[in-house]
């Protein structure tokens, strides 16, 4: 099955450059296709009354030539020109499209980076965050990045970064040349927060602090079924009664018993989970073995709890 890769860019215009955009996006057309392997360009207006957002799609053969654009200076210095009437969006999210199939996006792991910018050196951030998107382009893993105004004067900016893994995101994180661009910054940029989100439970399970990666998803799934199970039961057996018993809609009842349940599970029983499970979630060394020995013991766990509520908790 061929495939080829598409460069999808959203951009938001300033009220009022228009022209100014179909300006730049002649110019921008030029400009890629010229590149070996780019096949066509493509572009969404906006999709409803009121909005500016439009959607470009670049099509190149293969990831490689894709790649050579994104990590080109003409590029850079295209994106730079638009800079005075874009206000927004994403500088480019990678596809992969195979014949007949449909189109997906690459897993990733995300950085998040919001930004408090000094008042009146807006553009100077503009220009800087061109610049630090081209220099990360060059690195392994690198599947693009989202730019976001605050929506009033003096909010945050909202960066988000994406690599094709953890390992890759941290290579860049650590590079020489980022901490240069960082140091550059210090004369626009007020403060900074970064958030990483790499996992499906975020606040209930922690990334490996030595490889950056969270446990795959099914894990951290069977853990909170071994915890949420047996608090279900007994809600079951003793609230249900009780709030049926004062009267409650079902709607407000159900919400109630939700309630409880989420809250003993993030504070009771996924805390000492994640602790007493950790070899099994990170395993060190034999990860297959491991992993395997770890799935038996719960569903062997799993086989204790239905018994013990079957027996102990007739109806």
């Amino acid at each position: 099955m061929s495939s080829h890769s598409v460069l999808i860019a959203t951009l938001k215009l300033r009220p009022g450059s228009d022209s100014e955009f179909e300006v730049w996006k002649t110019h921008h057309d030029e400009v890629v296709g010229a590149f070996p392997g780019f096949v066509s360009s493509d572009i969404i207006p906006p999709t409803h009354k009121g909005s500016h957002e439009w959607t470009i799609l670049l099509n190149f053969r293969t990831q490689e030539d894709l790649t050579t654009w994104q990590k080109s200076s003409q590029r850079a210095e295209i994106i730079s020109e638009g800079i005075p009437f874009f206000e927004g969006g994403t500088i480019g999210e990678v596809v992969q499209v195979g014949d007949g199939a449909e189109v997906r996006e690459d897993t990733s792991v995300t950085e998040v980076v919001f930004s408090k910018i000094k008042p009146g050196l807006e553009s100077r951030y503009r220009e800087w965050s061109v610049r630090i998107q081209s220099a990360q382009a060059k690195y392994p893993g690198y599947r693009g990045m989202y730019l976001q105004p605050p929506d009033e004067s003096g909010g945050l900016w909202t960066t988000i970064i994406r690599f094709d893994k953890a390992a890759h995101l941290e290579g860049w994180l650590e590079a020489p040349e980022r901490k240069a661009l960082l140091e550059e910054s210090k004369d626009f940029i007020e403060h900074e927060q970064l958030t990483r989100l790499a996992t499906s439970f975020p606040g209930w399970i922690p990334i490996d602090p030595e490889k950056g990666q969270s446990p795959p998803d099914w894990k951290p799934a069977m853990l909170v079924l071994l915890g949420l199970f047996p608090i279900v039961m007994l809600q079951l057996k003793f609230l249900s009664p009780i709030l049926s018993g004062l009267g409650l809609h079902a709607s407000l009842a159900t919400f109630i018993g939700n309630a409880i349940s989420v809250a003993l599970t993030s504070f009771g029983t996924m805390p000492l989970f994640v602790k007493w499970f950790e070899w099994w979630l990170f395993p060190k060394d034999n990860q297959s073995a491991v992993t395997t020995k770890g799935a038996i013991l719960l569903c062997l766990l799993f086989a204790v709890e239905v018994a013990a509520f079957w027996k102990l908790l007739p109806w």
